[in-house]
């Protein structure tokens, strides 16, 4: 098996220096793989290296196939969608012209268990290759299949045979490969799922698989967006790092303002012209770079300057956090009155295709750095300074620490309760991993670029560099941070800041014995996250560091003898089986959002299978529409990037010449006033309309032939006008209760206008905050609501139409019912406290009030006969609680108390408490019968566990289990014939002796009570007899 990410084109010398040995690759020693030699390994490949060659001339001769792109390969990164001229005709994919099937479906078994056990370096790339394979536009006229027959007759050896001579057979050996791998395909973003979902000959060949992409899509709302900050944003003026207290004289304070004023200039002079053609950065800003880092002559300056440059980095090229809007920003409430929210994210798409790059050099891209990234590398290389570039390396290794060590899940979900709290987590966890990635990237590009060269080194020259390079120590122990990310279960953290640092390595590095051992710990970690495997952690979580490590083992300057060689170093993976708050791995962090942010060249996916459509329509016109501009009518007035630029800055100088304690009050406050203002919504204006529902879909659900998901969408679609109040009460509650919240919180002396500018930064971030969430969540959270309420109102009226007929056959609430009895939730916790206090342990005078367990059961009759919030799961639940109950009362098990004063005789309380017990089994007797629309599981009575409960009681009374079985019979809910079965099983059970032949006892008077001729005692009126009367009836 050959697979993509190991280059067929090329012969070892051109892949590897001179002088390396192909001995050092080895066979993967797992599953059924026999292990062989190094030499036989070797001239194994040297037998399919000539086979390939022969099949590459093959197939471009003029009756080959064009698999259009080409398949990258590790030494090519980048493919050509180039389209079929008009003079071509796409031959079109017949699953009765596919030959081998049989061997096809056996090759797509194996290649798809290789790439569901990570036996691949790169599990999209493969992913890609079959989309190829798929889209492949085969220009010939084998349409029959007779040649590939006749071809495949003449080849002796099955190496020699081409099983993908023809399209039929790429097609059909994709569809297969994509079926197994379904998992993988439907946790992609929306517009591949559709491409896919809508691909005829997926269709055509699988129509098992084109019915799963179709629901996948539908059910799916993984739209992703790329579009990154359009502005520049200076660090405001930090004065507990940057004030003058922190210089050792005035001359170094003003050298230091004056080097970030010509930072900033130089930042905006590139801002305004680097995308001109011409324009060159070194030509235009090197001189000038480096006057300015001349000056920077003591260490403290550097020190400051490297602070300031970090920052910066962060701020402007951390990357979006999320959701497709720039840094969050919320819609304005204009455009969305006019467009509505499916519209505006079409708008947002549309932007995205003018603003976001369309090409990232292929499935595979080498490391760069895109956007803004760009002028601070071009800066560190323009500069030129040892010394800033240590200043800098010391900034980002601590700043890294800092941010791999945070607690970033703090809360417990709760019910419905969480959703804002857990969107500020899987925030905060984007900021830090994005943070993390972005610096160590430039982290080790500093560390390598000292050792980095254009062509890979010579064998001497590699030897005597990594001989000398193993005696220094790495400048951040990459390792030591791996293997703790390991134990405490924050791998999706971790990882990938460490793929970023590792992908900027030299040709050198990955042989030195530190960095070895790191890509070995990183191999191993790869091949031990299986899919399929480890339930615990979040498949998209996994599904991330699997992308970013298959991304890293394609990087040139990572020896691909890596993947293949058996010398790795074993280590154990072990992790800590505690879940603390630090553990991440199994908190569902990652959304296809992220997936797609870190991992952009996944993207390569949909833009191949888009360009495959663009080139098999019509005339070659595909499917994809043109656009058009044209011009929009004007909006209402809206503050500029500038204005807003202008904002922002202003308040951080308003908070840097206040305490840091104002900050802290008044960003505490936006949160909280946020929260509690969607908490509001949700208790009030999405209440209100869900009871306008209910009231409108049961007027419209009585209707004969009425479509429940039709009207559904018709009542959702009249409320989301209302809903669109949702940002305006908002913004009103904000504004109201922000102040209040600022006011209580900061002290009485605080000046007016202090006070005033507070509250307004309060409410700004608590309205933005609210609305962001509200804008995208609204329409949404009212579905959901009336959903539920209307499955509620299904289950109440039945599934049948709701005519006369059909209402005297099935039950619903009395008529006179007012929905006033307990919910089901309570009545089964209450049962349950009973059951606990009955099995024990309990204190010796703790116990249950006759009179509160008469109510109880009088309470359950009531739930169950209102049927507004019952489903099928509570009902079930209630049963089998009850039949616990049941089984305990009957062995006299649950202490009653309260029946008569304690100054009885013992028989007459013990009398009085089993005619109590009696009332109580008759009540749920008739409950079981007259209320409970499930079946009731009153065999679980006859259970090992139920059963022994009277096995361990010392002094045995049988009349209760008598007086239970006669009940049962009576009532109709189990015959005579199921209970002689059940009693003749629990007679077969390991019992002691004494129990089992009271236990064959109580069995025969059973069967002879119901056997003979003449009336039987009744169960009420049995009385207590001793062990030895028992056993004399027998």
């Amino acid at each position: 098996m050959c697979f993509t990410s190991t280059p067929v084109s090329q012969s070892s010398a051109a892949r590897f220096p001179s002088g390396t040995s192909l001995e050092t690759f080895a066979a993967i020693q797992e599953g059924n793989v026999t292990s062989i030699t190094g030499s036989s390994l070797q001239e194994e490949r040297e037998m399919l290296k000539k086979e390939r060659c022969k099949l590459l001339h093959q197939t471009s001769s003029p009756a080959g196939l064009s698999l259009d792109p080409s398949t990258p390969t590790k030494p090519n990164y980048s493919w050509n969608g180039s389209l079929i001229t008009d003079s071509q005709v796409v031959t079109c994919a017949d699953l009765s012209k596919v030959s081998c099937k049989k061997q096809l479906e056996q090759l797509a078994q194996l290649y798809s268990t290789c790439i569901a056990e990570n036996l691949v370096p790169n599990i999209f790339l493969e992913l890609f290759f079959v989309l190829q394979l798929l889209t492949s536009k085969g220009t010939t006229s084998l349409e029959d299949g007779e040649n590939d027959l006749e071809f495949n007759q003449g080849c002796k050896d099955a190496i020699e045979r081409q099983h993908f001579r023809n399209v039929h057979n790429c097609v059909y050996f994709a569809v297969q490969v994509l079926d197994c791998q379904f998992e993988i395909i439907s946790h992609l973003e929306r517009g591949t799922l559709k491409l896919l979902a809508e691909n005829e000959r997926i269709a055509s060949f699988s129509p098992g698989l084109h019915a799963r992409l179709m629901k996948a899509y539908e059910s799916s709302t993984a739209k992703v967006s790329l579009l990154l900050p359009s502005s520049v944003q200076s660090v405001s003026f930090q004065p507990e790092t940057d004030n003058r207290s922190n210089f050792p004289s005035d001359r170094a304070f003003h050298i230091f303002k004056k080097q970030r004023d010509i930072f900033y200039e130089l930042l905006r002079e590139w801002e305004d012209n680097h995308e001109k053609p011409g324009w060159d950065f070194e030509r235009v800003l090197g001189n000038r770079i480096r006057a300015m880092m001349n000056h920077l002559t003591a260490a403290y300056n550097h020190s400051h300057f490297a602070r300031l440059f970090q920052k910066q980095l962060i701020q402007m090229c951390k990357g979006p956090i999320g959701g497709g809007t720039s840094w969050g920003d919320a819609p304005d409430q204009d455009v969305l009155n006019m467009l509505g929210s499916d519209n505006l994210s079409r708008l947002k798409r549309l932007q995205e295709r003018f603003v976001v790059p369309q090409s990232i050099r292929g499935p595979c891209p080498p490391p760069a750095f895109p956007g803004c990234q760009q002028f601070f590398r071009d800066f560190i290389l323009s500069a030129g300074s040892y010394q800033f570039n240590q200043h800098l390396m010391d900034s980002l290794c601590l700043k890294i620490l800092e941010l791999d060590g945070l607690t970033l899940v703090e809360h417990e979900p709760s019910d419905g309760e969480a959703d804002m709290d857990e969107q500020d987590e899987k925030k905060r966890f984007t900021v830090a991993l994005m943070t993390l990635r972005l610096l160590a990237k430039f982290l080790g590009f500093l560390v390598f670029l000292p050792y980095q060269t254009v062509e890979p080194p010579s064998r001497d020259l590699q030897e005597s560099a990594v001989a000398l390079r193993n005696q220094t120590l790495p400048v951040l122990d990459v390792l030591k941070l791996l293997r703790q990310s390991i134990l405490n279960r924050r791998t999706i953290l971790t990882v990938p800041w460490i793929v970023e640092f590792l992908s900027l390595v030299d040709h050198f590095a990955p042989f030195l014995d530190y960095y070895w051992r790191v890509f070995s710990l990183l191999l191993q970690l790869y091949r031990c996250l299986v899919l399929s495997e480890d339930k615990e952690m979040s498949f998209l979580n996994k599904l991330l560091i699997l992308a970013v490590l298959g991304w890293l083992f394609q990087v040139p300057s990572v020896p691909e003898e890596l993947f293949f060689t058996s010398e790795v170093k074993q280590e154990g993976l072990m992790r800590d089986t505690m879940t603390s708050a630090q553990a991440l791995d199994s908190v569902p962090l990652v959304d296809q959002q992220l997936l797609y942010t870190c991992c952009p060249f996944l993207g390569e996916l949909r833009k191949l299978l888009a360009s495959f459509v663009a080139g098999s329509g019509a005339k070659n016109g595909g499917f994809i529409r043109k656009i058009t501009p044209t011009a929009a009518e004007s909006l209402a007035p809206k503050p500029s990037v500038t204005q807003q630029k202008l904002q922002v800055e202003l308040e951080q100088a308003f908070f840097h010449n206040q305490p840091p304690s104002l900050r802290r009050t008044v960003e505490f406050v936006a949160e909280r006033v946020g929260s509690n203002c969607v908490k509001h919504i949700k208790a009030t204006l999405v209440a209100e309309l869900v009871k306008r529902a209910e009231v409108m879909l049961q007027d419209k659900v009585k209707e004969e032939d009425a479509n429940h998901s039709k009207l559904l969408d018709e009542v959702c679609a009249q409320l989301d006008e209302e809903g669109a109040q949702a940002l305006h009460k908002g913004r009103e509650f904000c504004r109201l209760k922000g102040p209040e919240a600022v006011r209580v919180l900061l002290p009485e002396e605080t000046a007016a206008a202090v006070l005033n500018s507070a509250e307004d930064i309060a409410v700004g971030l608590a309205t933005e905050k609210a609305c962001t969430w509200l804008s995208t969540n609204i329409t949404a959270l009212i579905k959901r609501e009336v959903r539920t309420t209307f499955n509620r109102m299904l289950r109440v009226q039945g599934p049948s139409l709701p005519s006369e007929d059909a209402q005297g056959e099935r039950k619903g609430c009395p008529p006179d019912c007012q929905h006033h009895a307990p919910f089901p939730s309570q009545i089964i916790n209450e049962i349950k406290d009973v059951l606990c206090i009955a099995v024990g342990p309990r204190d010796e005078d703790e116990g249950i009030l006759y009179v509160q367990l008469e109510c109880l059961l009088k309470r359950l009759s009531q739930t169950l006969q209102c049927r507004k919030f019952m489903c099928p799961t509570s009902e079930q639940q209630l049963a089998r609680c009850t039949v616990e109950l049941a089984s305990l009362l009957v062995s006299d098990r649950v202490p009653i108390q309260g029946l008569k004063p304690q100054t009885q005789k013992k028989p007459e309380r013990q009398r009085g408490k089993k005619n109590a017990v009696y009332s109580l089994l008759k009540s749920l007797l008739l409950v079981w019968k007259e209320d409970f629309w499930t079946p009731v599981p009153v065999q679980l009575m006859f259970s090992r566990k139920n059963v022994g409960y009277i096995a361990e009681v010392e002094q045995r009374e049988w009349d209760l289990f008598l007086f239970m079985l006669h009940g049962l019979v009576d009532h109709g809910l189990m015959g005579n014939a199921e209970i002689e079965s059940c009693l003749h099983s629990l007679q077969e059970l390991l019992w002691s002796s004494d129990f089992l032949e009271e236990l064959e006892t109580i069995s025969r008077i059973f069967i002879s009570e119901y056997h003979v001729a003449e009336p039987r005692t009744r169960p009420c009126e049995l009385v207590r007899q001793p062990r030895g009367t028992v056993a004399a009836q027998s």
